[in-house]
């Protein structure tokens, strides 16, 4: 099978996330419902943005989203290949199409940067977060709140790729640029949105502090994040 061809195509089920991860609170906390579509979407999007990701080559990058905005066509008129799409389960609330067209154009932008991004890029990270909260039954999204949710995935973004010693990871302007985008999302929202609320509190903690007793702290505050939000109440602050 050419390079240019996703190699997961013999999997049924994408990969389960690292455990103690971002991503695998995000899942953790989110309704059992809309998990396994979410968890696709995750997997999808890391698919997508490989060639970002990995720093391939820029022809090898560009056939592999051709083989992806093929994929996506498919799939629009129910004839997917890959099985993370094609096992997507009939309890699907809604059975909500994913927006892979919206991940494939912010990848696609992301690569005419031509620099490797080991997070991926910023435009997928942000179309990715407001795809995610459309399975997640935040939509439809109005175009304040699509970018809104988009500057969170950003924040995100720029929180996993600083190191720690880097402007990005000061405690103080961590929290400010959280508490920002909150105030934009606002109060409403946050139940649908809490498992993205998650993956953006740890992804903030984690640029700020390197605790020892990091995967315990971790556990406490994705549990306080996700109870926060279902009641309309959770701050960065």
């Amino acid at each position: 099978m050419s390079d240019a061809v996703p190699p997961l195509l013999r999997a049924t089920l994408p990969p389960a996330p690292e455990p103690g991860s971002a991503r695998y609170f995000a899942l953790l906390y989110t309704p059992a419902e809309r998990r396994p579509a979410l968890a696709r979407l995750l997997a999808l999007a890391d698919e997508i943005g490989t060639g970002i990701a990995r720093g391939l080559d820029h022809e090898l990058a560009h056939a592999r989203l051709d083989w992806w905005r093929h994929e996506a066509g498919q799939y629009a008129v129910g004839r997917a290949q890959h099985p993370w799409l094609r096992s997507l389960p009939e309890q699907q609330p809604g059975r909500l199409q994913l927006d892979l067209h919206s991940l494939l154009e912010a990848a696609a932008l992301d690569l005419a940067e031509g620099l490797q991004r080991p997070y991926g890029g910023e435009r997928l990270r942000r179309a990715l977060f407001a795809a995610a909260a459309e399975v997640l039954g935040a939509g439809p999204l109005s175009p304040a709140l699509r970018d809104a949710i988009g500057a969170l995935g950003a924040l995100t973004w720029e929180f996993e790729r600083a190191p720690s010693a880097a402007p990005t990871a000061d405690a103080v302007r961590a929290t400010a640029a959280l508490q920002a985008v909150l105030d934009r999302l606002g109060a409403a929202q946050q139940p649908k949105l809490a498992p993205l609320l998650v993956w953006a509190a740890l992804a903030a903690r984690r640029a700020k502090n390197t605790s020892l007793l990091q995967g315990f702290a971790d556990n406490i505050r994705a549990w306080s994040v996700a109870r926060r939000a279902i009641a309309r109440t959770f701050t960065s602050r």
